[in-house]
């Protein structure tokens, strides 16, 4: 089959656990999305801001066996600027420890 590669383009590592086994994805960067906050209000002397996101920012350019886990605004982001979203990965299915703890993920989620 084609090769293909996991790219982790959020701020921390990420842990899928699969059948009790762990594989991690260390950060190999941060993409982002550009924001923009407007104050649109107040509520009990608290602001209240609507948040706009503009352009991906240090998200590559689509590239063949390459897919990229990216945050959920990242996601939206490039795909409000008008890029294929097809190679992008969200985490999903969280895992937690006895504790509750979250300690990674039991997949990706495709756009």
């Amino acid at each position: 089959g084609r090769y293909m590669k996991i790219v982790n383009l959020t701020p921390h590592a990420i842990n899928v656990v699969v059948d009790g086994q762990t594989r991690t994805f260390e950060s190999a960067g941060i993409a982002r999305a550009t924001q923009t906050s407007t104050q649109v209000g107040a509520l009990e002397g608290i602001p209240v801001f609507r948040m706009e996101y503009g352009a991906p920012v240090d998200l590559p350019d689509p590239e063949e066996g390459v897919y990229y886990v990216v945050s959920a605004i990242t996601a939206t982001a490039a795909r409000e600027s008008g890029r294929i979203t097809s190679d992008l990965l969200l985490t999903a299915n969280l895992v937690r420890d006895e504790a509750g703890r979250v300690v990674g993920c039991g997949g990706f989620s495709a756009l």
